[in-house]
């Protein structure tokens, strides 16, 4: 009897050892099979299943889009990330560039820019002129970058929505990038827009499109808040 009363005690712990185990398992981070399967939908939606998708063994979570040819996540993005909203806010931002041209833009704005730049400095000569020219250029592209990410997310948001998808995915994604240390601090020579700033203008953008949505942070109680101020503006 002893023997029989300790064998059902054991049973019962691993009963319950093994409950406790299935919502981790459940909230297990995205596997590379999760992300091209995302991919996949976003590829449907947007006319993009030439694109090639690759997952990188890659610690930094990143995800981009290569010459508007390619694209790529890390691994890294995958552990960080919970849901499969969250990936696809991430992607169809990616897809976002590609569809808006950002890299054939980029480039034509580039070389006319290169070629003001080097007009300048020989007009007024080297040294501080030629070093003023290259600074310009690069706050112009800095700029240009900065406006193209705001675009995608934007894209990437209405997207969502079209496609009966949770816009709020990439605000989740962005807020988590950015709470991991991976933020970008507030410069000219930025290519992305500062988090802070960048989450705001995310966070409005979905409101417009579903004034019922939530977030992650709470932050639809500020905007309810802060909405009658700035009407009154």
């Amino acid at each position: 009897m002893l023997f029989a009363r300790k064998n059902r005690i054991i049973v019962y712990f691993m009963a319950m050892a093994f409950l406790l185990i299935i919502p981790a398992l459940s909230e297990a981070s995205l596997s590379a099979g999760d992300a091209k399967a995302v991919w996949l939908r976003v590829a449907d939606a947007t006319g993009l299943e030439g694109l090639p998708f690759t997952v990188k063994q890659e610690k930094t979570p990143n995800a981009w889009v290569s010459n508007g040819n390619s694209v790529a996540v890390t691994t890294g993005l995958l552990e960080l990330l919970d849901t499969q909203s969250e990936l696809y806010g991430v992607l169809s931002h990616e897809a976002g560039h590609a569809k808006l041209n950002h890299y054939e833009n980029t480039v034509k704005r580039g070389v006319g820019l290169s070629v003001a730049a080097v007009l300048f400095g020989k007009l007024f000569g080297g040294g501080i002129a030629e070093t003023a020219a290259g600074v310009g250029a690069n706050l112009a592209y800095a700029g240009w970058s900065r406006e193209q990410e705001v675009e995608a997310d934007d894209y990437s948001v209405h997207l969502a929505n079209k496609m009966g998808e949770d816009p709020v995915g990439l605000y989740s994604a962005l807020l988590k990038l950015s709470k991991s240390g991976n933020r970008t601090e507030p410069s000219g020579f930025n290519s992305h827009p500062p988090d802070e700033r960048r989450l705001l203008h995310l966070r409005n953008e979905i409101l417009s499109i579903n004034p019922n949505s939530k977030f992650p942070d709470g932050s639809e109680k500020e905007a309810a808040q802060t909405q009658p101020d700035e009407e009154n503006r």
